[in-house]
C-alpha cells in the first residue's frame, strides 16, 4: 500500500486486493486457521468437570479455565497466566519473528479464512474487484451493485456470528443461546459488533500496520537470528525485465507483490509491514517451477543467514530465547503445582465493619463480629458450616448452613464471644473450621481483639 503521509491516509485509502495463491505454506496455514476457528467456536461449549472449559465471567469476578475456577482470591494464578502468555509471545517473536501475526492472530485468521473467501465468492478474483472498484460508482452496472450489496449483507451476518462467538467466552455458549445475560452484555455486544464490522469492511490490514501494539514492540524482541521472510538478492539481482535473458532469477513478474495481504514488495528488504504469512514464498516458488529454476528465491530464513539456505536449529537460537524458555518452564511448573495443591475451599476471615472493634458484655465476656468469606471451588453446589475448636469461646453464625454454588463466594457474618481473661495483650487467636456437606474441610486462624487483660 502506498501511503506517503498521515494526511493522505485520512483523505484517501488505497485498497489492497491480494491475489489468490496456492502452495505448501498456504495449505498448512489453511489447516491451522480452521483449527483455530474451531477452537474459538467450541471452547465455550465444552464442559470439563461440569464447568465450561473457558468462561471469563467479569460481573461474577471469576474465570473458569479447563475445569478450574479462579476467583479474586487467586490473583497469583491470574498474574502467572498473564506472564506465561506474555513470555510465549516474547519467545515467538524472538525465534519465529512475526509468524504469530501471519498464522495465528485472530485478525489474520478471520480475514483470510472467513471474510476474504466470502468476498472472492461473491465479487470474483482480485483483478476483477480492482477493475470495477477503480471506476466511478456512477459507472457501476446493476450486477456489480448487486454483488456489493450481497457482500455487505453477508458481512453483516458473519459479523453478528463472530460477535456472538466472542461474547460466548464471557457469558457461556448455552447461556448466550438462551439469552441468559443482562442488558449490559447487550450494550457491550453492540459496541463489539460495530468494531468487528468496521475492521472487516474498512480497517483490515490498517489495524496491523498502524494500531496493533504487538506489531510495534516486537521489533525490539527480534534479533538477527529471528525467522523472517526474505528475498535472496544475490540470487535474484539484477532482475530480468521483458525479453532480457541476462540477470538473476527474478523475472520481475511482481507475483510476490500481488499476493501480499499487506501490499508490500518483499524484495525491498525487511519491513515492519510484513506479517510472515508466506504467501509471497508460495507465489515465487510456483513461478520458479514454471521457469525451471530452484525454489527458495523468497524463503523463511534469518537476517544472519539471508545469503545462505540454513535451516532453523537449536544452535541458531540466541541466549535470549533460552532465557524465555527457562522463565516459561518455571512459571508453568509453579502454576501447575499451585493449582494441583490448592484446596477446594477458599476461606478468608476479616473483621466486620461496625461501630466498635469489640464489645464488652455485662457478664464480663468480650464479643467480636467477623465476616467469613467462603469460596466454593468444587464442580457442584454445596452447603457449608463454620465451627471453632478453640476452648472457651462461643461462635454464633446466623443462617448456617450456607449454600454456595460452584465457583461462587458467600460472606457469613459471625459473632464470637470469649472470656475477658483469655485476651493477652488485647488479642486472642482462634481456630475456625469450615466444613462442606461432603466432609471436605478447610481451616483458618484469626485474632480477636479485646481489652488488655494484664491491665
Amino acid at each position: 500500500m502506498n501511503v506517503k503521509t498521515d494526511k493522505q491516509f485520512l483523505i484517501r485509502r488505497d485498497w489492497i486486493y491480494p491475489a489468490d495463491v496456492t502452495g505448501r505454506f498456504r495449505q498448512v496455514r489453511r489447516v491451522v486457521g480452521y483449527v483455530l476457528l474451531a477452537f474459538f467456536i467450541l471452547m465455550p461449549w465444552i464442559r470439563i468437570g461440569g464447568m465450561p472449559a473457558v468462561r471469563i465471567d467479569i460481573p461474577g469476578r471469576q474465570l473458569s479455565l479447563l475445569g478450574q475456577i479462579f476467583t479474586p482470591h487467586d490473583t497469583w494464578a491470574l498474574a502467572v497466566l498473564t506472564l506465561i502468555a506474555a513470555i510465549v509471545l516474547f519467545f515467538m517473536a524472538s525465534v519465529f519473528g512475526r509468524v504469530w501475526c501471519g498464522w495465528a492472530c485472530p485478525q489474520t485468521v478471520w480475514l483470510d479464512w472467513v471474510y476474504r473467501p466470502i468476498e472472492r465468492f461473491i465479487e470474483g478474483k482480485s483483478n476483477k474487484r480492482r477493475k470495477w472498484d477503480s471506476k466511478p460508482k456512477s459507472e457501476w452496472p446493476l450486477s456489480w451493485w448487486a454483488r456489493k450489496v450481497a457482500k455487505w449483507a453477508a458481512f453483516v451476518v458473519v459479523t453478528g456470528i463472530a460477535t456472538g462467538i466472542f461474547m460466548s467466552w464471557f457469558v457461556g455458549g448455552p447461556e448466550l443461546l438462551r439469552g441468559d445475560f443482562g442488558g449490559g452484555a447487550m450494550t457491550v455486544g453492540a459496541g463489539l459488533y460495530l468494531v468487528f464490522f468496521l475492521d472487516a469492511v474498512w480497517f483490515r490490514e490498517q489495524f496491523c500496520l498502524y494500531a496493533c501494539p504487538y506489531a510495534r514492540f516486537q521489533g525490539a524482541l527480534m534479533s538477527e537470528k529471528s525467522l523472517v521472510v526474505a528475498y535472496d538478492q544475490q540470487r535474484g539481482e539484477p532482475r530480468k525485465k521483458g525479453k532480457d535473458r541476462e540477470g538473476g532469477d527474478c523475472i520481475s513478474c511482481n507475483r510476490c507483490v500481488q499476493v501480499c495481504p499487506s501490499g508490500i514488495d518483499i524484495r525491498d528488504g525487511d519491513q515492519l509491514s510484513c506479517i510472515a504469512c508466506a504467501s509471497c514464498i508460495d507465489a515465487c516458488d510456483d513461478v520458479m517451477i514454471q521457469i525451471g529454476k530452484p525454489k527458495g528465491l523468497i524463503r523463511y530464513t534469518t537476517d544472519r543467514d539471508a545469503t545462505g539456505i540454513k535451516p532453523l536449529s537449536v544452535k541458531a537460537l540466541g541466549r535470549r530465547s533460552f532465557l524465555y524458555l527457562g522463565i516459561l518452564a518455571l512459571l508453568t511448573g509453579g502454576l501447575v503445582f499451585g493449582i494441583a495443591s490448592r484446596s477446594q475451599i477458599k476461606v478468608a476471615v476479616a473483621r466486620a465493619v461496625s461501630g466498635s472493634i469489640f464489645t464488652e458484655l455485662p457478664d464480663g465476656r468480650v464479643s467480636n463480629q467477623i465476616t467469613v468469606h467462603v469460596s466454593n471451588r468444587g464442580d457442584a453446589e454445596h452447603a457449608f458450616t463454620v465451627a471453632s475448636s478453640t476452648d472457651g469461646i462461643e461462635l454464633m453464625v446466623p443462617g448456617q448452613p450456607w449454600t454456595v454454588k460452584s465457583g461462587q463466594e458467600v460472606r457469613m457474618q459471625a459473632f464470637v464471644t470469649a472470656p475477658r481473661d483469655h485476651f493477652l495483650g488485647g488479642r486472642l487467636p482462634i481456630d475456625l473450621q469450615i466444613e462442606r456437606d461432603d466432609g471436605t474441610t478447610a481451616a483458618a486462624t484469626f485474632n480477636l481483639l479485646g481489652p488488655n487483660a494484664a491491665n
